[in-house]
């Protein structure tokens, strides 16, 4: 798989927390207690008694959400993916909270106020792929060249689809999410 934390670069499968997997192996956070020779002991784990570990992967803050954990220094984010700031349109809100209806008694969240700050959990780290994003910036640096005269360049729309809604996006050169639109998502 290409992995987005080294610029696209190629990792075998199974040394990443790629999801994509030919087995459904379960995923599940652990703290490491301590390692005894060819052992390491796991606590807080959400397995069943003679449960096989099969493997260990390292916490990333950026992923997992646990107050208090610490990492390796090695493992830290670099903010590679980081976005500047994630923003809204004056009449995002609102056209969100017209979509409420159709996925209200689906939904985990409560309201249309609280999805909202999913979005922008969700969208406060760059999700494209790499090759989306290398695509951008070569696009950019082209219309920057071309349009002299013209400051406005303009930024591709990204989609994405929470809970049977799509959100419309752009991330700008700048790393920049302006979040413009939300509509109920086609069946």
């Amino acid at each position: 798989v290409r992995v987005p934390r080294l610029k696209g670069e190629k990792m075998g499968l199974f040394a990443t927390r790629s999801p994509h997997r030919p087995c459904p192996i379960g995923l599940t956070v652990a703290k490491v207690e301590s390692v005894q020779e060819s052992s390491i002991l796991l606590s807080g784990v959400d397995l069943v008694d003679g449960t096989p570990v099969l493997d260990v992967k390292p916490y990333l803050p950026y992923c997992d959400s646990i107050e208090g954990a610490v990492v390796p220094h090695w493992v830290k984010m670099d903010d590679l993916l980081a976005v500047a700031s994630v923003d809204f349109s004056d009449d995002f809100l609102a056209t969100l909270a017209d979509c409420w209806p159709a996925i209200d008694k689906k939904s985990l969240y409560t309201s249309p106020e609280e999805f909202q700050i999913l979005i922008k959990q969700v969208l406060s780290w760059d999700i494209r792929s790499v090759s989306q994003r290398t695509q951008v910036e070569e696009n950019y640096e082209k219309t920057k060249k071309e349009q002299v005269h013209n400051n406005e360049v303009r930024d591709s729309i990204y989609h994405l689809n929470l809970e049977g809604l799509d959100i419309a996006y752009r991330i700008t050169s700048d790393s920049n999410v302006l979040v413009e639109n939300v509509t109920i998502s086609p069946k």
